[in-house]
């Protein structure tokens, strides 16, 4: 009797070891959620950008027969555009290009006088628009935020307004379009909040050289020769959307 006792407890103890066994190994396994995606900046983006602009015309006039002048003319106004590129990243390290086309309100004029006190002249400059493309280089601060240099080629249009007066004698103006190019350097940061979006400030540096004409009237028999160079400083602040990556 006392043997089957200990056989029924024997049978109960292994049908509730099994039991149990298949219910935990019914039990859903838990596993950690995978950790989310690093932002990719690689990919083609388009944005638009608004900002300001200040720079400076140096003006070199010289008279035949008469003499010299030399004056830096201040200019400045607000600018605005668009600008496009491509971004390929590299672990911590973007590269890229960037080209870009502004509309600006850029000018600036003065009146001063040449070597004499016989000469008056009157000056006007205006930058129409300009544009740039190039090189960015990249380092990432966070997975989120970008330092980057950038450095490429400018070109912009200006308008140059000359008018010449010589005391008792009369005066004569001359007006003159080009599209000059140069090259630009610069730095900025920018950063990206979700969708393919992200914000930017960026400083850049255009030289767009030198601009040289001559001209004058036979009335008045004076030849004038001037000489510009338009260099120019840039904030702005901008925004782009991205596609891949």
């Amino acid at each position: 009797m006392r043997l089957i006792k200990l056989a029924m407890l024997a049978a109960t103890s292994l049908v509730a070891l099994t039991t149990g066994g298949a219910r935990a190994a019914d039990l859903p396994r838990y596993k950690a959620p995978p950790p989310p995606p690093l932002y990719s900046w690689s990919g083609l983006y388009l944005g638009v950008n608004i900002g300001y602009s200040w720079g400076e015309a140096k003006y070199d006039a010289v008279l035949t027969g008469v003499g010299a002048a030399t004056r830096a003319e201040k200019m400045n106004g607000v600018i605005g555009g668009f600008q496009s590129g491509y971004n390929y990243q590299v672990g911590a390290w973007v590269f890229g290009f960037e080209t870009d086309i502004q509309l600006s309100g850029q000018k600036g004029g003065a009146t001063f006088p040449g070597v004499i006190p016989a000469i008056t002249i009157t000056t006007d400059e205006r930058l129409d628009w300009f544009g740039t493309s190039r090189t960015r280089l990249g380092f990432l601060a966070t997975p989120n935020i970008l330092l980057y240099g950038t450095a490429g080629v400018a070109y912009g249009k200006v308008k140059d307004n000359a008018t010449v007066t010589l005391a008792g004698v009369g005066s004569f103006t001359a007006s003159f379009t080009d599209v000059k190019a140069g090259w630009t350097a610069g730095a900025g940061i920018e950063g990206a909040f979700g969708g393919g979006w992200s914000a930017k400030l960026e400083y850049l540096y255009l030289d767009l050289g030198k601009t040289e004409h001559t001209f004058g009237t036979i009335g008045l028999g004076v030849i004038a020769t001037e000489t510009r160079r338009t260099t120019d400083n840039i904030v702005r602040v901008g925004a782009n959307y991205r596609w891949g990556g």
